[in-house]
């Protein structure tokens, strides 16, 4: 069981790396960064709002993180947006 669930790791890894990977991907990450990642989650005397902008990050930060582990991945911070940059390319 351990070893299906590696396995659909892997695989779904793969998929978001060719999602994201291409020319469109990376314009759609960079927006995605842009509204959810730059900007403060904290809203103050608005725990409701805090929690919803919070919620929007994590699932950016899920995907970079998926991106980030495959070894022929990196990320670079350029005018505030990461760039996905494939060594293959």
């Amino acid at each position: 069981m351990a070893k299906d669930q590696d396995n659909d790791l892997k695989q779904l890894k793969q998929q978001y790396k060719i999602t994201f990977s291409s020319k469109e991907g990376e314009k759609v990450l960079a927006d995605l960064t842009s509204a959810y990642y730059h900007r403060s989650s904290f809203i103050k005397n608005d725990p409701h709002e805090t929690s919803y902008r919070e919620g929007q990050r994590s699932v950016l930060i899920r995907i970079i993180n998926l991106l980030k582990e495959d070894k022929n991945v990196w990320w670079t911070t350029n005018d505030h947006n990461w760039q996905f940059r494939n060594s293959y390319s």
